[in-house]
């Protein structure tokens, strides 16, 4: 509620002293859920939420954005709300600054973004669109502008961290932590002619946690969940020729990790994902991007000695996606539109061919009328259970979605 609260003793001096117009859109959903995705045994879940965005314009002093949600949900987990955006942005000349609660998304390529580490995720929502689970943190933003090129600072006060599923186990009790401290990054994007690219550095936390192994107790075992220090430099480019959209981008990663025999950080990695999108037909869309990534200082956690700590290993090995050495495989995404464009349908996925695991995706957009729109879907994750994909099959679920735009 800060952030409100933050935007709020913006908006009362901006409304007295300047011309105020505001732009409201709200939409109403409803749906139903085979299964969740906390991978839990639950089956049949209903969920109820309204998401709201506010813009407020002045003449001259600046922008205010607001965004949020409410949300039911026919389960043990409780009403809940967030709110994703609270944040004032001013334009001075070539400078642009923003102050509070921010959504930022970096990357190019096509839904997977090694660079893209600045806004967490909820990978818990029950939600059909995968932007939804996105949520700001707290920063002061700072652009500065100039011919074609954007420099663009960054200071957070306090990390935050992705919110993802955790498994299950007899006799574990999950300690989630919060990160406390502050980070900050730096990125230059350039345009020209049909091509445009970024460089970035990130020093701060990695929001998907770490899996450590905590104490030992007479009722069973601690295992730690907490986002640790990484730093990122990162680059993206992408262009288009012959109408082929085609993307690239690739972060090397350097965490706190003290070689091969430390099993309690993610290790230090390179990857990278590379591809083209191109036109079928009039309507009809095809993108395939190659995604390759080198693990340094890779150690196989099932070469420890049995016990505890091998198997909270296991599971951080599989959770940070860093299952061998060297991974390689592709993802794709097919996508068409019918009824003079008032159904889109979606076929897209992950194959990650070393390990032998992925997710596939069918979903349907069916636009029922100007304001009412019906969303089904399938998420089908697969693959060996040590796995990042194959440890979430218990996620695996059927969704239909009624979605009322106000």
């Amino acid at each position: 509620m800060r952030h409100l609260a933050f935007l709020l003793m913006w908006v009362a001096p901006v409304a007295a002293l300047a011309n105020v117009d505001v732009d409201n859109a709200v939409s109403l959903r409803a749906g139903a859920w085979s299964s969740d995705r906390s991978l839990t045994s639950e089956t049949g879940l209903g969920n109820a939420s309204a998401w709201a965005h506010t813009r407020l314009d002045t003449d001259s002093l600046g922008q205010g954005v607001f965004d949020g949600w409410v949300q039911a949900q026919s389960s043990t987990r409780p009403r809940h709300g967030l709110v994703r955006e609270a944040y004032w942005r001013t334009d001075l000349g070539p400078v642009t600054v923003k102050a509070g609660r921010q959504i930022i998304v970096w990357g190019r390529a096509d839904g997977l973004n090694p660079t893209d580490n600045l806004s967490p995720r909820d990978f818990t929502l029950l939600t059909a669109e995968d932007g939804d689970q996105r949520y700001g943190n707290t920063a002061l933003n700072v652009s500065y502008q100039w011919d074609t090129s954007t420099l663009t600072a960054l200071w957070f006060p306090q990390a935050a961290v992705d919110t993802i599923p955790l498994i299950p186990l007899d006799h574990v009790h999950y300690d989630v932590r919060k990160p406390g401290q502050s980070q900050w990054a730096l990125k230059w994007d350039m345009s020209g002619d049909n091509l445009d690219g970024s460089l970035s550095y990130f020093d701060g936390v990695d929001p998907m946690p770490d899996l450590v192994p905590g104490l030992l107790t007479a009722t069973g075992a601690i295992v730690q969940v907490k986002a640790q220090r990484t730093r990122f430099w990162g680059a993206d480019m992408s262009m288009t020729r012959d109408g082929t959209v085609w993307r690239a981008e690739t972060a090397l990663s350097d965490t706190d990790s003290s070689g091969s025999d430390d099993f309690r950080h993610k290790k230090p990695q390179l990857w990278f994902v590379g591809g083209g999108e191109w036109r079928l037909f009039d309507t009809a869309t095809l993108g395939l991007q190659l995604t390759y990534t080198h693990v340094f200082d890779y150690t196989d956690p099932r070469d420890l000695a049995p016990g505890f700590e091998r198997e909270v290993a296991i599971r951080q090995a599989a959770t940070s996606a860093q299952t061998s050495r060297d991974q390689a495989g592709f993802t794709w995404r097919l996508a068409d539109t019918w009824l003079n464009d008032l159904l889109r349908v979606e076929f897209s996925g992950v194959a990650a061919q070393t390990s032998g695991s992925g997710i596939a995706r069918l979903k349907t957009d069916y636009a029922v009328t100007d304001h009412l729109k019906l969303i089904t879907g399938l998420d089908y994750y697969y693959g060996p259970e040590n796995t990042f994909f194959g440890q979430l099959s218990d996620n695996r679920t059927v969704y239909v979605q009624l979605q009322y735009g106000l």
